[in-house]
């Protein structure tokens, strides 16, 4: 959504929120214990010779151990002034307690020789310059010296676990082992390794083993040393090695079975029954009461109400009577259900059976939701999707929508929606314009052949849609379209922890386009004709390939969170059917490759976040028009376009570019909207929380966006050089914003107010490469969006 700028009393307002938490200013203590010592702030220093990745890492890892009464929250109240409310009174003991924590810490993470000293001081003589000092005030800045010395690292691994079976599982995944010689040690670490090893053996029928019945034994060279039967050669050898670990501290580990004796955890486990109960309801959790029953492939399911076909259930279940029991199976057997979308709840419960043999009973119950609905929504908005838009037109709509969660007694999903707007502009009605929308998602591949195993996916779906639009802008155009198309989405795990990959395949997309000309628009097309290549009637046949790579990565003792998204998409229209001479040229068939790529890494702190984005995309047409002319240009619905509160933000939506080209900017300020075959765009983003209003939470943002787009070629139009993308003028045609956000957060949804200038824009190229030309304080772009930008 786009607006216009603000007026002067908004935009003074806007400016001094954004800044509230960034503007340095006196403190002022409040709500502390009178004429006690307070903390006022605690500082951890690092010393010795870590890497200063390392070095803040482990900062945010001590601090976290901090005991509570050494935390100090400071709050920003407005621009200038901040508040430390209810500072604790000051404890030698909360610091005693602290030194305690951050060594246990640094222990396990194999400093076993550091050393943690504390200091305190009133030093009134720097809190005077911060904080707004009253009399009898007595604040205490706790100081924490820490030295962590040298950390250990990973000698020998071994596993010695006494039951054969378990040992030979073991060697056999010691590939894939978490903890290798040389690494760096880590309790957490250990900890993984031990969480892997229970994986394997729960994945291969061992039901009741735990991380419970694993011990990791340490170094065993000093153990050693205190053994008084040790032969006076051997004592030798070991005192040699201590002293070499002296040097370069190493530690051995030993993974065994703590509690060799409890032999019934190390048997395997095998399923007996397996009884499924599709729709329970959520008011009556018995299932006592029902008595009839179908069995398919040995599976008992139990319909109350017939809501599901058995052969559908059975289907989806993938713990199955007479097989070992594998953890696997029964989390796919969770996350083929729940995915459905049919099921509010859904649980599965692993009995043993009563006459102590090594069985296994699966209870599986599904609570469904209800199966329709229908939902009737407004909307309110100023327009930027709509093409050829010379103004910010303010939108009303009203949307229709009715959702079957279980057609034909499956868990298809069908969903139909209707919209109808309108767009208000100097002449009441601007633009009218109605959708509907229909989409079908089944969940399994419908395959003439099967060429994947299914189950080893996360999910799978076939997706059949249909979309025909209408949309009549007054004086410019008329418009009509249709779409429809058919596909499959398929998700599957990574070989490492948390990552995911999703793929989908549309063999078949179709769409198309009727364009009826207006006067204004045909004055533009006179004025600049290559924009005939990309606004006319057409065909879209493609086909088209996604690609979704998805990681996360937490860390539980600073609480940060790293995520890596990865998108991939490729669409070819006309390879296959453009050999068809009546839907080639006579048909206006578009022709064209287009590929573009995404890639966003977030690392997401507790109270902030960094965002960074890169995107890429390049269209090449191939075709011919009607005229038999070749196509020089994507059609305007499939072009690259910046701008916008989702793109380039110092800029209105569509309206950067081409290049750095001004030839359609000095035709009689229309705004004529720019598309074109190639986008490069990076985007970065500091994400912090400011506060809470009315139990809302309240948000802000620096942020800075980098990109532009371009054609391929001048089109015969010597005016249009400088809008073709070359190396050599990438640095004059890059544009650049920057600007801050005020974001508020209503839990399901966010409203984001962003405030941009054009810190390089590529029209003033020949000034200074564009930098800072025109810029001024109240010549930002004002944006209006919902979510995040990316």
């Amino acid at each position: 959504m786009l607006l216009q700028p603000p007026g002067k009393f908004n935009f003074y307002i806007l400016v001094i929120i954004c800044i509230a938490a960034v503007v340095p200013g006196c403190i002022t203590p409040r709500k502390y214990q009178p004429g006690k010592p307070f903390v006022f702030s605690t500082n951890i220093n690092i010393q010795g010779n870590l890497r200063p990745g390392d070095k803040a890492d482990l900062k945010t890892r001590l601090e976290n151990q901090l005991d509570d009464s050494l935390k100090t929250q400071v709050v920003t109240t407005f621009p200038g002034f901040k508040r430390l409310s209810k500072p604790a009174a000051y404890d030698t003991v909360a610091v005693a307690r602290s030194i305690g924590f951050m060594k246990s810490l640094l222990y396990s993470l194999g400093y076993y020789k550091a050393t943690i000293t504390s200091d305190t001081s009133r030093a009134q003589s720097q809190l005077l310059k911060i904080i707004n000092l009253k009399k009898g005030e007595k604040p205490i800045r706790v100081q924490f010296t820490v030295t962590p010395g040298k950390s250990y690292k990973f000698d020998s691994i071994a596993y010695n676990l006494e039951d054969s079976a378990l040992q030979q599982l073991t060697l056999s995944r010691r590939n894939n082992a978490l903890i290798k010689k040389g690494d760096p040690y880590s309790v957490e670490n250990i900890s993984a390794e031990m969480d892997r090893l229970v994986d394997i053996f729960r994945n291969n029928g061992y039901y009741k083993f735990s991380k419970e019945d694993l011990l990791a034994e340490r170094d065993t060279v000093f153990a050693k040393l205190i053994d008084p039967s040790l032969d006076p050669f051997e004592r030798l050898q070991l005192l040699e090695e201590a002293q070499r670990r002296q040097q370069t501290p190493t530690m051995d580990i030993v993974l065994k079975l703590k509690h060799p004796e409890l032999t019934s955890h190390f048997q395997k486990y095998y399923i007996r029954n397996v009884a499924v109960y599709p729709d329970l309801d959520l008011v009556e959790d018995s299932t006592q009461t029902i008595k009839d029953s179908v069995t398919i492939n040995k599976l008992s399911i139990y319909n109350k109400y017939n809501k599901f076909k058995p052969k559908f259930i059975a289907g989806r279940v993938a713990l199955l009577p007479g097989e070992m029991f594998r953890q696997r199976n029964s989390i796919k057997t969770y996350n083929n259900f729940t995915q459905l979308n049919a099921w509010t709840q859904v649980s599965v419960e692993i009995k043993e059976a009563p006459d102590s043999l090594p069985l296994l009973d699966v209870i599986i119950k599904m609570y469904p939701t209800k199966k329709q609905d229908i939902n009737l929504t407004l909307d309110a908005s100023y327009n930027t999707g709509d093409v050829l838009a010379t103004g910010n037109l303010f939108g009303v709509g009203v949307n229709l929508g009715l959702n079957n969660r279980n057609v034909g007694k499956q868990a298809i999903q069908s969903s139909s929606n209707v919209r109808t707007g309108v767009e208000l502009g100097k002449d009441f009605i601007q633009t009218f314009q109605t959708n509907l929308s229909h989409t079908i998602s089944f969940p399994k591949l419908i395959l003439p052949f099967k060429f994947i195993r299914t189950d080893s996916l996360l999910s799978q779906r076939t997706l059949l849609n249909f979309n025909a639009g209408y949309t009549d802008r007054r004086d410019f155009y008329e418009l009509r379209s249709l779409n429809a198309s058919w596909g499959w989405e398929i998700s599957k795990r990574g070989k490492r922890r948390r990552t995911t990959h999703t793929w989908f395949y549309s063999p078949l997309n179709v769409e198309y386009v009727q364009l009826n000309p207006r006067q204004k628009l045909q004055d533009l097309l006179n004025n600049v004709p290559n924009l005939a290549y990309s606004f006319n009637t057409g065909l879209v046949i493609s086909q088209v390939v996604n690609y979704n790579f998805g990681q996360t990565k937490t860390n539980p003792q600073t609480k940060t969170v790293t995520r890596n998204l990865v998108k991939a998409s490729l669409e070819e229209s006309g390879g296959l059917f453009g050999l068809i001479d009546k839907l080639d040229q006579k048909g206006n068939l578009f022709r064209y490759v287009k590929i573009d790529g995404d890639y966003r890494h977030f690392l997401d702190h507790p109270k902030s976040t960094w965002a960074f984005r890169l995107y890429a995309g390049i269209g090449i047409p191939y075709g011919k028009d009607i005229a038999g002319n070749r196509e020089q240009q994507l059609p305007f619905f499939k072009s690259f376009y910046a701008g916008g509160p989702y793109s380039m933000r110092a800029w209105q939506v569509r309206q950067l570019g081409v290049g750095s080209s001004i030839k359609l900017d000095t035709i009689n300020g229309t705004g004529i909207d720019r598309f074109g075959d190639i986008q490069l765009e990076g985007n970065i983003e500091y994400r912090f929380d400011v506060g809470s209003i009315f139990g809302f939470k309240i948000k802000s943002a620096l942020f800075t966006d980098i990109g532009n787009i371009w054609y391929r070629n001048n089109l015969n139009d010597p005016q249009l050089d400088s809008a073709v993308f070359k190396f050599s003028r990438l640095y004059q045609d890059i544009a650049v914003a920057a600007g801050t956000s005020l974001r508020v957060d209503f839990g399901f949804f966010l409203v984001r107010f962003d405030w941009a200038y054009k810190i390089k824009n590529p029209i003033y190229a020949n000034k200074n490469d564009g930098w800072f030309q025109n810029l001024q304080l109240k010549r930002g772009q004002f944006q209006l969006g919902v979510g995040y930008p990316f």
